[in-house]
């Protein structure tokens, strides 16, 4: 239902109408989020503050993202799927973690970032990255209005991960 929802909230999307991407299209938004790929530390935006590690790799050729979460101290980890779904013109992520959390997100590649949103009810969330060397900034924003406000719950800095020795 939720997936339905999100993707009817997108049906504006220039791709929405599209039946067929070329196969060089296709490559071409594939890639729209390979800037996120990597090893990275984490770190609370504007602090040295590590608050987690993230592996992130492309997966199935080239075809969709995992990423693979965890806190330095303490057991909290999770993981999301992503890919370019060629039928909705839209980027999708599904997130799942150790404390039962799921997210399911649709979004676009636009302004040099990827902004992906999802609503549960009147509950939203809103999730970017946006490439800013030398790593990515994610911000995460809530909503619990239907997205008529929204509060910043994480804002982090993934940084490339320092190899020992280095």
């Amino acid at each position: 239902m939720l997936l339905v929802f999100l993707l009817a909230g997108f049906a504006g999307h220039p791709l929405s109408a599209q039946t067929k991407i070329s196969k060089e299209e296709l490559k071409t938004y594939y890639h729209q989020f390979d800037f996120w790929l990597g090893e990275w530390d984490v770190f609370r935006y504007g602090t040295e503050t590590m608050v987690g590690k993230s592996h992130i790799v492309s997966i199935n050729d080239s075809t969709g993202i995992l990423e693979n979460y965890k806190v330095p101290k303490g057991g909290y980890k999770g993981k999301s799927l992503n890919t370019f779904n060629q039928k909705t013109g839209q980027w999708e992520q599904y997130w799942i973690d150790n404390s039962g959390l799921v997210l399911k997100l649709a979004g676009e590649f636009q302004d040099g970032k990827m902004v992906l949103l999802g609503f549960d009810g009147l509950t939203g969330n809103k999730i970017s990255w946006a490439p800013e060397a030398p790593g990515v900034r994610q911000t995460w924003e809530t909503s619990s209005d239907g997205g008529k406000s929204w509060t910043i719950a994480f804002d982090g800095l993934y940084l490339p991960r320092q190899q020992p020795g280095k």
